[in-house]
């Protein structure tokens, strides 16, 4: 028979090493979560600065992107369009042609070139709506696809000291297009996008004198749009 003061010692180290054994099996301390992805994009056009959509101009944009859920989102923009100096000849030279027939509709012979100053004034709107579809990511990182509205105008105020006289050339564009592309958060902040894609543009050329008065209407061109371009931002 098992003396009770033996009992309580067996009873003892059962216990001990029942502990011992449930503190090496303690599972390891879980990962921290990660971040949950960012709703809110701000970016900038950083080549626009260089040479705008329309001829002659540069564009200074900011845009929003709203994360709607794990694949989509929609966003918008706002540009204004000024004076491309350093790039004036391109400008020149896509203009040539309105320029060309107000010279010749305001009364004055043809030229292959004379000093001619031009001042840009315009505005650029756009929406878009984006489906991210890339399995390891979701919006807002990865390859995208999405259908883009843009409209803008601008002015572009003509003077020629030689002649002097000057006029106005006023064009609309508004274009319909489907455009596709990849967007990295880099770190937790830090927006990378790159985009291009075609579309549909519909463009609106108008010349008038220095009376406002209309001197011609100009060709459409193409309605085959090109886009292509890069933002950088922040992600919040």
């Amino acid at each position: 028979m098992i003396s009770p003061r033996l009992l309580s010692l067996l009873l003892a180290a059962a216990g001990l090493l029942a502990a011992t054994s449930a503190a090496g099996q303690a599972p390891a301390p879980a990962e921290p979560a990660k971040p949950a992805p960012p709703k809110n994009l701000l970016k900038i056009a950083p080549l626009g600065w260089v040479h705008g959509q329309l001829p002659f101009s540069t564009e200074s944009r900011i845009s929003y992107e709203r994360v709607l859920g794990g694949r989509s989102s929609v966003g918008g923009s706002y540009s204004y369009l000024g004076t491309n100096y350093p790039f004036s000849f391109i400008g020149s030279f896509a203009l040539s042609a309105a320029i060309s027939s107000a010279v010749t509709l305001s009364g004055h012979p043809a030229v292959v070139w004379t000093d001619a100053k031009v001042r840009t004034t315009g505005s650029r709107y756009q929406l878009q709506y984006r489906y991210y579809f890339t399995r390891k990511q979701h919006a807002p990182e990865g390859f995208y696809l999405g259908p883009n509205f843009s409209y803008a105008s601008a002015d572009y105020r003509v003077s020629f000291p030689d002649f002097n006289t000057s006029f106005t050339i006023t064009q609309k564009n508004t274009n319909y297009n489907l455009l596709v592309g990849y967007q990295n958060v880099l770190g937790r902040h830090f927006v990378l996008d790159v985009f291009t894609g075609l579309g549909h543009r519909d463009k609106d050329t108008k010349v008038y004198d220095q009376n406002g008065g209309l001197l011609t209407t100009m060709p459409k061109g193409t309605a085959l749009k090109l886009s292509s371009g890069l933002n950088l931002g922040w992600a919040f």
